[in-house]
């Protein structure tokens, strides 16, 4: 699956799904290409594949992003994804 740009419809990024249950699906990783962020093509690419996961028949539909990638969370607000939990990393100081 390829997301088309709306002005050209060329490529603006490209989504990577990975494997799923047949309830469970995970929005996996998408990107847009560099040079085209900021203008609303995450959306585009974030719709295209939770239709194509509803359609699938899945009940649940999940994503993740770094607490830094605030861009990423926004375009999963404005999807009507909700924040259900964080998961913290830590590193253990170098002994």
């Amino acid at each position: 699956m390829v997301a088309p740009r709306r002005d050209t419809g060329r490529r603006a990024g490209r989504p990577r799904h990975p494997a799923a249950t047949p309830y469970h699906r995970n929005v996996g990783y998408l990107g847009v290409l560099p040079e085209l962020r900021g203008r609303g093509y995450v959306d585009d690419i974030l719709g295209d594949i939770t239709r194509f996961h509803a359609a699938e028949g899945a009940d649940r539909i999940t994503a993740t992003t770094d607490v830094p990638n605030t861009p990423m969370a926004k375009a999963f607000e404005r999807a009507n994804y909700r924040m259900t939990e964080v998961r913290m990393v830590f590193k253990a100081p170098a002994s």
